[in-house]
């Protein structure tokens, strides 16, 4: 009989679900903003259960449920709205901005803050600007969209570091890169391995995080936005904020597929074997006044073959991309995980990268009190390096300098040997092996606990934990005995943030955040490093096989940094605000008489929109007045620079035995370099938000620069490191954003951002160099820093050009006299690598389901030096066997000739490629970035092919398509750099020039 009336009570159930179900049934409709724009991404639910769906590419949606049933629609940005189901199966849905929802969206230091109420100075990069930019790296994502953050790709060759300025050059001997925080964890950007060959610029610290899982990136500008990160804010914060899930939300699962297909963008034509010959054989003709074949200067007669190295180096590299992505959220807990993988192919012959990376946020509501959470971002990447430029072993370098007469193979095929200095390049990429491997984990742990009401309480622990090996093995045929070497670092960093936060409103008007915390890190960077030679065979790959250990040492580098920190905001009715913040910070890193260092900045803004004399100005929607000051600081010191060092080991043996010799001179009193920055401007919008835009003025003065002093002989130390020197920066910034078209089809949306920036070192050491003038100076061999002037000076003689009527290549003295004999006293300074302004343009358009984004970039009025012409151009560079463009063919020849290269019995022929300003060219551009033409599959074909996808996306996109530039740069690309360091801004010795791809991808949502 139980069993009896429990089968009944089963059979009840199950038919009071049939019925529920069968009254079920289909509502759909489209979802709308305020302006009639199809809203895509909509979340609709069924209240109170799990049942979830979204909007599509055009707003439409589909969902079962039952009358009385009630649907919640919301979205990001927009008031959540709450409907009944009745008795029609149709709801189209018009939402409505909810403007406190949007001023809860950007990420400060340390926090959030209300974007209305904003009076800090910071440039915000949001979801909808880069989910469609497929790139390979984070900075990438920055290029163009924000105004005073320049980046320039320091080459094409995979994995290189960009060069990052947040408002100029900041330093000059301790580093200029900004600060990089992923989801609270500042990142480490240091040089950790030693290998490369050729360039400065190390490895690309952006490349471990994944660009696919960016939710925003924030770059803090002033001191109101970056003293909270103290000793570390002097070149700016870049705040990456990683993907989260979304209450509520059922789970959304989204494949990216791509091919690339990437070529180099701009190289010079150089001479083919038989021009070699012919250019060769001519200049010795008329040198000699007798006839001179290309036999009888060892180059092999016409049409006796050679090898095109430029075009041996370069290919068309093919790379695949993967990238999934799991997004969705329950009423407690939200979860984002993301899946990568990546198999690239560079343009240059063995240069490629695997990355393979995983990631997962996760955020769960234990309780009314207490909320706990994770990101946590592993990526393992495998590289296949090549020279970047400036080396024999980087292809490009070797494919210029190489003799075009010189065969890569012997007549059965095998690689043969250059008989020079420079070496077969195919056989270095063929037989070498330069491999560096990384695996990298950033992540932090987090709970929030809310004791009492209007008090938070956050705790998050952190880390960065970086493997690094590289292995290099040349092959006997390049290396006599052959070598292997292997380098392994390992950096870590662990950390902690404690915060409290108060916030609370006070009557109708008063409102107040005051946040307090402690910062805590501590980083250890070890290194090993090993080589050996003599091996037997090549097959013996391992360093144990070779007979001669020639290098074993390492060394460890700790580093602690310990900060207290406090921020206050309060604003009376949302038109007044007020902002301060102090930061004290202790480092090892400082000298013992300068361990602790005090920050502070203090910001006020005010909202005239919201006074009542603005309410007759319907067209201003928004118009606020803000100004701040304060101070931060560089600590990027290196780890040890205050403390006296030794040298041990084999560099300081004695008859044999292990010794130690002093090294580096204690300096108690080294401390941080600090920055003091004012910021005053407006933020706007007008029209119906129709029209944004904010101007910003700054003036940034740093003091305490560290420079070397000269010390006396019987020190025994050349220089000592001290801070000495003082540095101003100062520049406008200009956003524009404007809705030029909207309509239900149609919409077309620009945005401009404009920097200028002037750059003058202010003072020097007492004991530097000085120049005729007696400003003190620190001088290279291309460019010169002057007290009174800019930082980034070419300072170079002066080239006029072939006389056509004697043939003569001339140049001017330091009094701008004519003169074909030069010296080094006739250099004076011929242009800078600062731009006069820098930014970037984008336009978007959406026309039915097509949408096309273009993204150009740009910089007038900056110099470079390209310093290979040097070797490219004139006829004996290096013993008559390098190559050079094709432009040197047009020499002097008679009386009237306007000629590139002076007349070959000129006594300046061979003076004709030493460094001068005839490598110095006018480095202004306008570069297509990136443009990228999407189609989204409209509902109707969705429907067609079944309920499998919520979204179908096929897109294209092309970047660095095409460049206008001057007509000097022909074949040569104006946005490269050599060297990350501030004094060599603007150089490049036959770098690798920017990549030229082609991108084809679906993505497919679920």
């Amino acid at each position: 009989m139980k069993y009896k009336n429990h089968l009944c009570c089963l059979a009840a159930l199950l038919t009071l679900f049939q019925l529920q179900a069968q009254d079920q049934k289909t509502i759909s409709g489209t979802i709308t903003d305020q302006d009639n724009i199809p809203l895509p991404g909509v979340n609709i639910l069924v209240d109170g259960t799990d049942r979830g769906t979204q909007s599509d590419f055009d707003g439409n949606y589909q969902i079962a449920a039952a009358e009385g049933d009630v649907l919640v629609f919301s979205y990001l940005g927009q008031q959540t709205v709450r409907r009944t189901v009745g008795a029609s199966g149709v709801m189209n849905v018009t939402m409505q901005e909810d403007a406190q929802a949007l001023e809860e969206v950007v990420v400060i230091g340390y926090g959030n803050q209300e974007e209305r109420k904003i009076i800090q100075n910071v440039g915000i990069v949001k979801e909808e600007a880069i989910e469609n930019l497929q790139v390979t790296s984070a900075d990438q994502l920055l290029q163009g969209q924000s105004a005073g953050t320049q980046i320039v790709n320091s080459s094409g060759v995979l994995g290189s570091a960009s060069v990052i300025r947040v408002r100029g050059v900041n330093s000059i001997n301790s580093g200029s890169q900004p600060l990089i925080v992923i989801d609270g964890v500042p990142i480490t950007d240091t040089e950790t391995n030693t290998l490369q060959r050729g360039g400065n610029t190390g490895v690309n610290p952006l490349s471990y995080v994944n660009p696919n899982d960016i939710a925003s990136l924030t770059v803090l500008k002033d001191a109101g936005a970056t003293s909270i990160y103290g000793s570390r804010g002097a070149n700016g914060v870049i705040l990456i904020t990683t993907k989260k899930g979304r209450k509520n939300q059922q789970a959304t699962v989204t494949l990216d597929i791509s091919t690339q297909y990437t070529r180099a963008t701009d190289v010079p034509e150089i001479l083919s074997a038989d021009e070699f010959r012919r250019f060769k054989s001519e200049v010795a003709s008329i040198q000699q006044g007798t006839e001179v074949t290309p036999e009888d200067l060892g180059l092999g007669a016409i049409g006796s073959g050679g090898t095109d190295w430029l075009a041996g180096v370069q290919r068309t590299g093919i790379s695949q991309r993967y990238n999934l992505g799991i997004r969705g959220g329950t009423e407690n807990t939200t979860y984002f995980i993301g899946l990568d993988f990546q198999d690239a192919e560079g343009f240059i012959i063995g240069n490629d990268q695997q990355r393979a990376g995983a990631r997962i946020n996760l955020e769960t509501e234990v309780s009314e009190w207490l909320t706990a959470g994770m990101n946590l971002g592993i990526t393992n990447n495998r590289l296949n390096r090549v020279g970047v430029e400036n080396n024999t072993f980087a292809p490009f370098t070797t494919a210029f300098l190489q003799s075009p007469v010189v065969e890569a193979y012997d007549s059965e095929g095998n690689f043969a040997q250059s008989g020079s200095f420079i070496p077969n390049i195919f056989a270095i990429v063929a037989l070498d092996t330069d491999e560096l491997k990384t695996f990298r984990t950033i992540g932090n742990f987090y709970a929030e606990i809310t004791p009492f009401r209007n008090l938070t309480y956050r705790a998050e622990f952190g880390v960065d934990k970086l493997e690094l090996e590289e292995f290099l093995r040349s092959a006997e045929f390049n290396t006599p005995g052959g070598v292997a070497q292997q380098i392994n670092v390992a950096e870590d960093r662990w950390l902690t943030n404690q915060t409290l936060t108060y916030a609370n409103t006070f009557g109708e008007s008063h409102n107040l955040t005051a946040l307090v915390g402690l910062n805590y890190e501590e980083t250890l960077n070890t290194r090993t490093n090993v080589s050996a030679t003599g091996f037997l065979s090549d097959d013996l790959r391992n360093l144990g096989s070779g007979s001669t250990p020639t290098v074993l040492n390492g060394d460890r580098n700790p580093n602690r940094l310990y900060g207290l920190f406090s921020r206050v905001s309060y604003d009376y009715a949302g038109k007044y605000l007020v902002e301060g913040s102090i930061r004290r910070d202790g480092s090892s890193r400082f000298g013992a008489n300068n361990r602790y260092g005090y920050f502070w900045s203090a910001a006020a803004g005010w909202v005239l929109s919201s006074e009542n004399f603005m309410e007759d100005a319907t067209w201003l929607d928004y118009l606020s007045l803000r100004a701040s000051i304060g101070t931060v600081g560089n600590d990027r010191l290196g780890s040890f620079p205050s403390l006296g060092l030794f040298n041990a080991g084999a560099i300081a043996d004695y008859n044999g035995e292990s010794g130690v010799i002093p090294n580096q001179p204690e300096n108690p009193d080294l401390k941080w370099e600090e920055s003091e920055t004012i910021d005053v401007g407006f933020k706007s919008a007008l029209f119906g938000g129709r029209l944004n835009l904010n101007v910003s003025y700054f003036k940034k003065t740093t003091s305490d620069l560290l420079l070397n002093q000269v010390l006396p002989p019987q020190t025994g130390f050349a220089t000592i490191s001290r801070n000495i020197g003082e540095m101003e920066n100062s520049g406008w910034e200009f956003e524009l954003s404007t809705v030029n078209v909207r309509t239900e089809d149609f919409e077309w949306r620009t945005n401009l951002n404009l920097a200028t920036i002037d750059n003058q070192v202010l003072r020097l050491n007492e004991d530097a160099a000085t120049d005729p003038q007696g400003r003190r100076i620190i001088d290279g061999p291309i460019q010169r820093a002057i007290e009174g002037e800019s930082l980034n000076n070419f300072y170079l003689i002066r080239y006029v050009g072939v006389n056509p009527q004697t043939g003569d290549a001339e140049w001017l003295d330091a009094d701008g006299n004519i003169t074909t004999t030069p010296g080094t006293d006739d250099r004076v300074v011929t242009g800078s690598p600062l731009p006069d302004f820098s930014g970037g343009i984008t336009n978007t358009f959406r026309f039915f389901d097509f949408d096309l984004s273009v993204l150009m970039n740009y910089s007038y009025g900056n110099d470079i030096v390209i310093d290979g012409l040097r070797f490219a151009d004139g006829n004996d560079a290096i013993g008559g066997i390098v190559n050079i463009r094709r432009q040197n063919l047009n020499f002097w020849r008679e009386p009237g000739d306007n000629a590139y290269l002076p007349s070959p019995t000129s006594p300046t022929f061979n003076l004709f490629n030493q460094r001068s300003s005839q490598q110095q060219l006018d480095g202004s551009y306008l570069r297509l970035k990136n443009i990228t033409l999407g189609y989204n599959l409209p509902q109707r074909a969705l429907d067609q092919i079944g309920n499998i996808f919520s979204g179908v996306r096929f897109y294209f996109t092309g970047t660095n398509l095409f460049t206008i530039k001057g007509d000097e740069l022909e074949g040569i690309d104006p946005e490269v750099t050599d060297d990350i360091d501030p004094l060599f801004q603007g150089e490049s010795f036959f770098t690798a020039p920017q990549s030229k791809s082609y991108l084809f991808g679906a993505r497919l949502q679920f």
